[in-house]
């Protein structure tokens, strides 16, 4: 890579830190092709992105930005960049690879403007996730609704029960 190159390569991770509001470095290493593609695109399924990058450029883009600087001391050997607005779905793909595969590794990660280490990764992969979420507010929402109509409900089947027991 030249000079211009590399420097069109920095603004690009720059504007992908700005599109996605979540970065992991992960490391990986003897991943098949076919691994590697299958990772990728569960990246993809959870809003996100991978790139593989040189260190040296990946710290020229992490120096450009005051508050992630701590990305700086996972920098060693291949990583791989992560960038994604679903940080708590990319982290379970992670950790799911990291346990069937035993060939990648969610070393840290940066969102919400916090620093996230390993283990904390595994904590947020824990999380349930937005649709989850999403599917429990709209049960509890319901469930006031549902208790009131049946409710509602009760009386008119006691009184229609009462003249039952009465005639019979």
């Amino acid at each position: 890579m030249n000079k211009a190159q590399k420097q069109q390569y920095i603004e690009n991770l720059d504007q992908m830190s700005k599109d996605y509001s979540a970065m992991f470095i992960a490391s990986f290493s003897n991943m098949s092709v076919k691994e590697m593609i299958q990772f990728r695109t569960e990246i993809r399924n959870n809003e996100g992105v991978t790139k593989i990058s040189k260190n040296n450029i990946v710290k020229i883009f992490i120096d450009k930005t005051e508050d992630k600087k701590g990305l700086n001391e996972f920098l060693s050997q291949q990583k791989l960049l992560i960038f994604t607005n679903n940080p708590v779905g990319t982290a379970k793909v992670c950790k799911k690879f990291e346990k069937d595969l035993k060939k990648l590794s969610a070393e840290a990660a940066f969102f919400d403007n916090t620093l996230y280490t390993k283990d904390d990764i595994a904590k947020v992969a824990t999380l349930p996730s937005l649709d989850e979420i999403r599917g429990k507010i709209v049960g509890l929402i319901n469930a006031p609704a549902s208790k009131l109509v049946r409710l509602l409900q009760r009386p008119d089947q006691d009184i229609i029960s009462i003249l039952q027991n009465k005639t019979d």
